[in-house]
Formats: structure tokens, sequence, C-alpha cells
């Protein structure tokens, strides 16, 4: 059974409430589609918050996009040893952040199942931002960050297009 969000923890509420995970899918999603000029897949706005969300691993992201994401896999396993337990967690809520940016027109489904950014804004806009905590200003920008730098997903490691 669904608790209603008055009857949440506090944190959870506020936090981790529909419309602000809506707002930050539609970040993700505004900022993949712009970088990679195509849709984003669905999957990623149900992995990516595990990450931005999630103070120690976002402190540990490279400060430029050039670096891979296989590279930082590699240099930082210790902080995705719980990223699934983490993914798991956060998936009911995710799930109700995605039915309201549809609902409310933040993202569409484009071909293939994959989103798009809607005809309504749900993005966080820099007015917005400077009311946030740091902690929300750092989990907006660490949302960015993840969605540009997957411009270079499909890349396989240096090491296997080596030959090596």
């Amino acid at each position: 059974m669904v608790k209603a969000w008055k009857d949440r923890p506090r944190e959870e509420s506020y936090n981790f409430n529909p419309a602000f995970l809506s707002s930050l899918m539609s970040d993700f999603v505004r900022e993949f589609c712009k970088a990679k000029a195509e849709a984003c897949p669905i999957t990623y706005v149900y992995l990516f918050p595990a990450l931005s969300l999630h103070r120690q691993t976002r402190s540990r992201f490279p400060s430029r996009t050039i670096t891979s994401l296989y590279e930082w896999i590699q240099d930082n396993e210790d902080v995705l040893v719980d990223l699934p337990r983490r993914s798991r967690a956060l998936l009911p809520l995710l799930r109700d952040g995605a039915k309201f940016a549809i609902y409310q027109q933040v993202l569409e489904f484009g071909e293939e199942h994959r989103l798009v950014v809607g005809p309504k804004k749900g993005h966080f806009t820099p007015a917005l931002l400077r009311t946030m905590s740091s902690d929300v200003n750092e989990a907006v920008a660490a949302t960015r960050f993840l969605a540009s730098g997957l411009r270079n997903q499909d890349q396989r490691p240096r090491s296997f297009q080596d030959g090596e």
C-alpha cells in the first residue's frame, strides 16, 4: 500500500517528493538531449538519482566530462558497491516523480520509448536554485553533469579499442 505524502517521513516528503524528482528528471533529460542530440533512454532517469543524490558518490565525480564513465567506475568502485540497494530504495519514489512529470507534460515519450522534454517547463531555474540549500544545488549540478557526461558513454574503454 502506498503511503500518502503527508504520512511519510519529513525528509522523504521534502527531499523526494514527485515535484522535486520530476524537476530533477527534467534537468537530466534536457541536458542529455542537448549533449547527445537524441532522446534519453528511460532507464537512465531511474539510475542517475542513486548517483547524484548520494553525497559521497557525487563528491567523487570528476571535474570535467572528458573522463570516461568506464574510467570513473574503475577508479571509484567502492562508492558503487551500494548502488543497487540505493537504486531499489529510490524506485517507488522515482516512479511517482516520472508519473508526475508525464502528467504535468514536463516529460514526454519519444520514439522507442525514450524520454524528451515536454512543452511545460519543469527544470530548476537559476532563481529557484538561489532559494535552495547547497545540498540541493549540488545534486542538481551533479545531475546535469551526469547527463552531459553520458554523451561519450557508448564508447568502449581505450584499452579495448587498442586491442589490449
